[in-house]
């Protein structure tokens, strides 16, 4: 029998197997530890996703069910007489039985005046926001606030009350306490004492939450005695997405917290906090149990080394050459070892955890069609058979027309059914050998190899075209769609996969511009129009710095004594390589590409200072007037930003009018009206651009702080020979003096338009008549030698 000696060559190859099955061994615990944890860790955040998205489906589906109940109560004929002599104990007796949400249901009429199931005369809701929305007809969530009757904090569900001719009579509320609300959700999170859910509007403020001394009194985005830098920091991203997770510390225990936009409220979001503690259980589970599997398998290979050597040396190196493959990008390959031992079952693993990665990686998740690296993998290969053949092989690009309004009709969940509806339907209308992908959200890419001729590819991007002008149907709803698609050829077109899709994303993009729901084929022109449009971004990325911008100023005029009592500043750009360049080009390019606050903070800076320097040379004081826009407007630190201009360049606010126009003042009415306030505040004008051209609501007019009407020029072009466009000037001008507001007439060009203006009585022109923009030294000439009207 062989001995085994400290220095035999057995002992030394047993010790050198053993060695290398250990570290092997170890090698393979730690890289399986690793992928094992990430999957696993993927995984719970998927699970944990899906969750709070289920849960904001069903406190959605809640609020549905609410808003109709309260519906069903305006529809009622005792609802509708308004007598709370009949009503009080018909409501009494519904909500006898719904108190464990509800405090009271309240009737109020057109003046805001109401009684409630607690108290009649209770008193008047007429400054309510949701009040005001129900006397325009609308079915609302409000926003939460204090109850006037009880002082609890609630959201109201206001919907209202119409007559036999459909004309509104009041309105009826459910008042949903928020403390209440909270019981319902409570049950979202999980089975862990740190696991709790809460709900946040729109803005971050806290709307229910276990401990009511949250509710109505935190906001997630702002730092106080109960909310920490942490959920500060986590906030941004919880307010801009409608659905994540994010990690943060509160009250000293780290979790992960799930959110998701809960339908049929106001952007309200559910969130689902889950204690780190609570997620690592099953990752620790996985570690320990792969680790006692590993340490079990160096066991017995450590004794049967001996006589297995290289039975076991062999399945654990091929196993290591598989993993070192994968590791390095090699996504076919696969373990070969079947045996039912450790290693065995550790190959079995690998190769389903491969082919879940190779899934992923390849494919997409939602239609299962090919992915766009799948797609570029394909379309690289038959590009090489077609340079060897001298065949030729056709890309194209289809996108879906305004998807968006399915998700915002339907909701995200009809919306992906749709995309899968999509799918199959375009891989039905395709031959066997002929590919689909998913590039983006709503865009898919076909590749019809084997030569085609272009008369099929227009054929299958017709056919394709009417499969999606059938109707569809989700959900009980069937609406109609269109899409848009582009073509382009190998090598006609392109001689590499990525100049194939981007020129058929050009004829896609310019197929949607030429009216949506058709088909174009490639051109070369259509791409030298984006490349123009590049080129112009490039440059307008550094003409700040380079100083290309100027200011042109054109005058405001008193009509009644022909003085020049104000300048509206107007940018320009003077290109060194192309030139003067429009406002109507570059313009909107800068509301595309985020240049145009600090394009509009350096007109208002440069403005401010013009204006100073004309009164330092001791010229007659005029105001400025400057076009603000909605990007610029709704800037946190705008009001902070003027105030620190007006500081520096020492210029009376009263000498500084700002331009917006009816679009801006009507977008988040309450902020913008807030903004306007504290302008006037301030000293500012504050002027209507385009008066007449968009909503023109008088109500915005009384309750906005303004002090200019400016009428459109639109309307002074033809208001010599235009009896409308007369009229809607003397209305405009009617409405200035009642409203004691000055009125500017733009675009006034003849003496007959001026005629018309001073007979109208209007106060102030502005137009080619009396000067166009002109640079600042020439407009100080008009203002040292006005020209007469």
């Amino acid at each position: 029998m062989m001995k085994l000696r400290f220095k035999s060559i057995l002992f030394k190859i047993l010790v050198m197997i053993s060695l290398t099955c250990l570290i092997q061994g170890l090698f393979l615990i730690n890289m399986s530890n690793v992928l094992t944890k990430k999957a696993l860790y993927n995984q719970i955040n998927d699970s944990g996703l899906k969750n709070v998205e289920s849960n904001s489906q069903i406190v959605g589906g809640w609020f549905a069910g609410k808003i109709n109940e309260i519906t069903i109560y305006a529809d009622t004929l005792v609802a509708k007489s308004m007598n709370w002599n009949d009503i009080e104990p018909y409501l009494r007796k519904e909500i006898s039985a719904k108190l464990d949400i509800y405090d009271h249901i309240f009737i109020a009429d057109t003046a805001g005046n109401y009684s409630t199931t607690l108290k009649r005369n209770a008193g008047n809701v007429s400054d309510r926001k949701y009040f005001k929305q129900a006397m325009e007809g609308k079915t609302i969530v409000s926003e939460p606030i204090i109850s006037k009757t009880t002082g609890n904090q609630i959201s109201v569900i206001a919907v209202p009350i119409k007559d036999e001719n459909n004309k509104i009579i009041g309105l009826i509320g459910g008042a949903l306490n928020l403390v209440k609300l909270n019981k319902f959700i409570v049950n979202s999170s999980i089975d862990h004492n740190d696991s709790y859910s809460y709900i946040i509007d729109k803005n971050g403020m806290i709307i229910t939450h276990p401990d009511n001394a949250y509710i109505m009194k935190e906001n997630i985005s702002i730092k106080s005695s109960l909310i920490g830098d942490s959920i500060v920091s986590a906030s941004q991203k919880i307010l801009e997405d409608d659905k994540g997770f994010v990690q943060y510390t509160h009250n000293d225990v780290e979790g992960i917290n799930y959110y998701s936009t809960i339908p049929n409220t106001d952007g309200w979001k559910l969130i689902i906090k889950i204690p780190n503690e609570y997620l690592n259980v099953p990752l620790d589970e996985a570690s320990r149990d792969l680790i006692a599997l590993s340490i079990v398998g160096l066991l017995v290979s450590a004794i049967l080394a001996l006589f297995v050597s290289k039975g076991i040396s062999r399945p654990i190196i091929e196993l290591s050459d598989v993993f070192s493959k994968a590791t390095s990008g090699d996504l076919n390959v696969r373990a070969l070892n079947y045996s039912n031992d450790e290693i065995g079952q550790a190959s079995k693993s690998f190769n389903k955890m491969m082919e879940t990665i190779s899934n992923l990686t390849f494919y997409d998740v939602l239609t299962a069609l090919p992915n766009k690296l799948q797609f570029a993998d394909r379309l690289n290969h038959e590009i090489a058979d077609c340079f060897r053949d001298n065949e030729k092989l056709a890309v194209l690009i289809f996108d879906i027309d305004k998807f968006e309004s399915v998700n915002n009709a339907l909701g995200h969940s009809a919306g992906d059914q749709f995309l899968k509806y999509v799918a199959a339907k375009i891989t039905s209308q395709l031959d066997d050998n002929e590919i689909a992908c998913r590039l983006a959200e709503d865009r898919f890419a076909i590749l019809l190899p084997n030569n085609p001729h272009e008369t099929y590819a227009i054929r299958t991007s017709i056919r394709l075209l009417e499969m999606m002008k059938q109707p569809w149907n989700i959900d009980d709803y069937s609406f109609y769609m269109t899409a848009s698609l582009g073509i382009a050829f190998y090598p006609n077109d392109g001689e590499d996969s990525e100049t194939l899709l981007k020129n058929a994303l050009s004829a896609m993009i310019k197929s949607k511009k030429s009216g949506r729901g058709n088909y174009q084929l490639y051109d070369s022109s259509t791409e030298s129009k984006l490349l123009d449009l590049i080129e112009l971004d490039n440059y307008m990325h550094q003409a700040l710095d380079n100083n290309e911008f100027v200011l042109h100023y054109q005058p405001q005029v008193d009509i009644s004594t022909g003085k020049i009592i104000g300048a509206e500043a107007l940018i320009r750009w003077n290109n060194p390589k192309l030139g003067m360049i429009s406002p109507a080009s570059f313009i909107p390019l800068a509301e595309e590409n985020c240049l145009i606050v600090p394009i509009g903070d350096w007109v208002l800076r440069t403005a401010c200072i013009q204006n100073k320097k004309w009164m330092d040379m001791g010229l007659d004081p005029i105001f400025i007037a400057v076009n603000i826009s909605a990007a610029q407007i709704s800037q946190g630190d705008f009001i902070e930003k003027l105030s620190r201009i007006l500081e520096e360049t020492k210029l009376d606010p009263k000498y500084l009018e700002l331009e917006i126009t009816e679009s801006i003042a009507m977008e988040d009415t309450e902020a913008r009206i807030k903004i306007l306030e504290t302008l006037r505040d301030m000293g500012l004008r504050i002027a209507i651009d385009d008066f007449g051209t968009g909503y023109s609501s008088l109500s915005y007019l009384r309750r906005f702080h303004i002090t200019t009407l400016k009428i459109d020029q639109s309307f002074t072009r033809e208001l010599a020979s235009n009896e409308k466009d007369s009229a809607i000037v003397s209305t405009i001008l009617a409405i200035g003096e009642n409203l004691n507001l000055t009125v500017t007439a733009e675009g006034v060009e003849t003496i007959e338009q001026l005629d018309i203006l001073r007979e109208k009585k209007c106060d102030t022109m502005q137009g080619y008549l009396f000067s166009r923009p002109v640079p600042s030294d020439d407009f100080e000439g008009l203002l040292r030698n006005p020209p007469s009207i």
